[in-house]
C-alpha cells in the first residue's frame, strides 16, 4: 500500500504546476513585431536663388532698394524714409528700357547743390555696404543708361556711375561724361589712380564713346578690387559685346589691368544717377536702369 500524499503538499504542488505554465507561456510567445512605418518623405530641395549681391532696378516702384538718396530737394537721407516726389528725382514708367516696368529718372539744374554735400550738383542713389567691395574681391555689374536729348556733354565734367572710396577723393573708378575727363559729347570709363589718401596719381580714360541721345545702352562691368596695378582689373561690355581698351593704362586689351583701389583707403561702395560740374549751366536728364552687382557673371539680374 502507497503511502499517502500528506493533505499540506497540495497547495505547494498547485502553485509550482501554476509557475511552470506560465513560464512555458512566457517562453513560447513569439517575438513583438514592430508596427511597419512608413519611409520617410524626401526633403524637398529649394531651387537655388541666384547669387545677387545687390539689386537696385526700381522694380518696387521706388528707391527703397537704395540705402541713401541724395538730391537738391531732400538733401542726404535714406531712401525709405522720403517719398516725396520733385524733378531731381523720380520714378519712370514711361521711358523704361524693354522688358522693365520702372527705370529712375535724374535732373540736374545749376545750383543743384545738396546742403551739407561737396563739390557739385547732383542727384543720386548709394548703395552704401550692400554694393561695398574690398582689396581682393571679384565683382560684376550691370545696367543701362539713357541720356535725354540736349544732354549738356560739352563742358565741365560729369559722373554718371560711380565707386567711390571710403576717404574723400575723386573716386578710383567711374562712368563720366564732358570734356575734364573724356570728351566733348562722350561717355567713357574714368579710372582715378591714388599713391595713398590725398596723393592722387595719374587719371585713365581708357575706352570712350559719343552720347547717343534717347537710347538705352547696356553696360557690363567685370572688377577686380586691389591697389595693386599687376592686380586690379576691369572689363567691360557694351550693348553685350566686349570692349577692347583704346588709350592708357591697356591700350589694345580687353582687360585692363590697374589698381582699382587707394591704397590705404579703405574699400569702395556704389553711386549712381547725375552728378555735375556747379559751372555747368543748361538742365540735364539722365535715365538709369536694371542696376545689379554680383559675385559672378551667372549671378546678375537679367535686364
Amino acid at each position: 500500500m502507497r503511502n499517502a500524499v500528506p493533505r499540506r503538499s497540495r497547495p505547494l504542488r498547485a502553485a509550482v504546476a501554476l509557475v511552470l505554465i506560465s513560464f512555458i507561456a512566457a517562453c513560447s510567445s513569439p517575438e513583438p513585431v514592430p508596427a511597419p512605418t512608413s519611409p520617410a518623405a524626401p526633403t524637398s530641395v529649394p531651387a537655388p536663388t541666384p547669387a545677387h549681391s545687390f539689386v537696385g532696378d526700381f522694380v518696387t516702384g521706388n528707391f527703397d532698394q537704395w540705402a541713401i538718396c541724395q538730391n537738391v530737394a531732400v538733401g542726404s537721407t535714406p531712401c525709405a524714409n522720403d517719398h516725396s516726389s520733385s524733378y531731381s528725382m523720380q520714378i519712370e514708367k514711361t521711358v523704361v528700357r524693354e522688358g522693365s516696368r520702372f527705370a529712375a529718372r535724374f535732373e540736374v539744374h545749376q545750383g543743384d547743390a545738396p546742403n551739407g554735400i561737396c563739390c557739385g550738383d547732383r542727384a543720386e542713389v548709394s548703395g552704401e555696404e550692400a554694393t561695398r567691395a574690398d582689396e581682393g574681391d571679384d565683382r560684376w555689374y550691370q545696367w543701362s543708361t539713357r541720356f535725354a536729348s540736349g544732354f549738356p556733354a560739352d563742358r565741365g565734367w560729369t559722373v554718371l556711375s560711380q565707386w567711390h572710396a571710403d576717404q574723400d577723393g575723386s573716386p578710383p573708378l567711374a562712368i563720366d561724361a564732358g570734356p575734364t575727363n573724356v570728351g566733348v559729347n562722350r561717355w567713357g570709363i574714368v579710372i582715378s589712380t591714388w599713391n595713398a589718401p590725398d596723393v592722387p596719381g595719374p587719371t585713365f580714360t581708357p575706352w570712350s564713346a559719343p552720347i547717343a541721345a534717347d537710347v538705352w545702352t547696356d553696360i557690363k562691368l567685370h572688377v577686380k578690387w586691389s591697389t595693386q596695378d599687376q592686380v586690379g582689373f576691369i572689363e567691360l561690355w557694351v550693348a553685350g559685346v566686349p570692349q577692347v581698351f583704346s588709350a592708357a593704362p591697356c591700350a589694345g586689351a580687353t582687360r585692363c589691368m590697374v589698381r582699382t583701389l587707394m591704397p590705404d583707403g579703405g574699400g569702395v561702395y556704389f553711386k549712381q544717377g547725375y552728378y555735375r560740374d556747379s559751372k555747368i549751366a543748361p538742365p540735364g536728364i539722365v535715365y538709369h536702369d536694371g542696376f545689379s552687382q554680383a559675385t559672378t557673371e551667372a549671378g546678375l539680374a537679367p535686364l
